[in-house]
């Protein structure tokens, strides 16, 4: 999917809600690996042509997610969750988010 698609800047943006999304969730340390699967899913299914620019609205909702949930692994692994379980979807939220975004 393109990932200015609107479909895609909503789902992106539901992803930060605190009742249906794995990253609003995660801020009350609360992992959901049903919705994290489906939100890594989403990104996987981003494509961005090369040389396009970026909508603004897609890197605002996406370039904070995997410094994010690093913060948040402590919280909800104090609230129950398995440490390599959120990790590993944070490692994920980052590798992801570079390939799309590029590195310096």
């Amino acid at each position: 999917m393109k990932h200015s698609d609107p479909q895609v800047l909503e789902a992106l943006d539901l992803a930060w809600d605190p009742d249906e999304g794995p990253l609003g969730k995660l801020r009350a340390g609360e992992y959901d690996a049903e919705l994290a699967e489906r939100y890594v899913e989403l990104l996987n299914s981003v494509e961005v042509a090369e040389g396009e620019s970026l909508h603004q609205d897609f890197v605002r909702l996406v370039w904070f997610a995997p410094l994010f949930t690093e913060w948040q692994i402590e919280r909800a692994v104090k609230r129950g969750a398995d440490r390599h379980t959120v990790s590993d979807f944070s490692d994920r939220l980052r590798e992801r988010i570079m390939e799309i975004l590029g590195t310096p």
